[in-house]
């Protein structure tokens, strides 16, 4: 026998990958859309490769080109229709034996399963159309969702509150540079001020952002 060798190695060991699509056919006694069915079989191998079809049944189906040659890096499609009448809740087998071009040597084989199923098949639910998303900046806050942003809600009365107290502290006398008639534990420092300026600041950004 031809010895050949491939991108996996040596092939004479008769189990040559078979790659095949698809591996299983499903007539529907009842709809008659079903009772042609095809197989590809692929052949990405770098040499022409001869393909032969059985079957466990062959008075119930009718195989257009059951044997015949793939190229190399081509597919065939060979059709498998099956004769009327189709007995419901039976299953044959198909098998796809792949040879080296003039060779009477089995290199692979793999089994396709055909079964007969009474009815007809379920027609899947369409898909819901697709929409284009929104661009980012018109995108609605998750904020916005939690409580009603965009002014619908209402303002946490401890945000305010904060914002009054830091604003009466900066008017606040500072100590040792305002002269005043208020008690000295009200007079505060520069850097207590500043502190108070950056809180109100925060609160501001809160107030406007809300």
């Amino acid at each position: 026998m031809r010895r050949r060798q491939s991108s996996q190695g040596s092939e004479d060991d008769g189990s040559l990958p078979v790659f095949i699509s698809p591996s299983e056919l499903k007539y529907y006694a009842d709809d008659i859309s079903t009772h042609k069915q095809v197989v590809t079989i692929y052949n990405p191998y770098s040499y022409t490769l001869k393909y032969k079809v059985l079957c466990t049944a062959p008075r119930k189906y009718h195989v257009i080109e059951s044997e015949g040659l793939i190229k190399s890096h081509c597919r065939i499609d060979v059709v498998i229709r099956h004769k009327e009448p189709l007995e419901e809740s039976t299953i044959d087998k198909f098998q796809i034996q792949l040879f080296d071009h003039g060779s009477s040597t089995i290199r692979g084989h793999k089994q396709v399963i055909s079964q007969v199923l009474p009815g007809k098949p379920n027609v899947p639910l369409p898909d819901s159309p697709m929409q284009q998303l929104p661009p980012p900046d018109s995108r609605v806050p998750d904020h916005a969702t939690e409580g009603g942003g965009g002014g619908g809600g209402r303002m946490d009365p401890l945000v305010l509150l904060v914002a009054a107290v830091c604003g009466v502290a900066l008017l606040l006398p500072t100590w040792q540079m305002d002269s005043s008639t208020l008690p000295p534990y009200l007079h505060l420092t520069i850097h207590q001020k500043l502190v108070v300026a950056y809180v109100l600041g925060l609160v501001t950004m809160v107030i406007l952002h809300f």
